[in-house]
């Protein structure tokens, strides 16, 4: 159970940088691909890093709710 909440914590806070700063995101983790892109794939590739990172936060939230919440015993 620890191990999951720990997981679950990394996903929360990798999601919510992800999420709040995408162009940073992209420039750390896709800067090879990032710098190759024209201006308007460019913009595109950034919202779809943007969506990565609320869906990974969310995963991460719900994860510790079925943690918390539903941990059998």
């Amino acid at each position: 159970m620890i191990a999951s909440l720990f997981v679950s914590a990394v996903a929360i806070f990798l999601g919510s940088f992800v999420a709040a700063s995408p162009q940073r995101a992209a420039e750390i983790w896709g800067s090879e691909k990032l710098y190759k892109l024209s201006p308007e794939k460019k913009i595109s590739f950034v919202r779809w890093y943007r969506l990565f990172g609320i869906l990974l936060c969310l995963a991460g939230v719900l994860s510790v709710v079925d943690c918390v919440f539903f941990a059998r015993n």
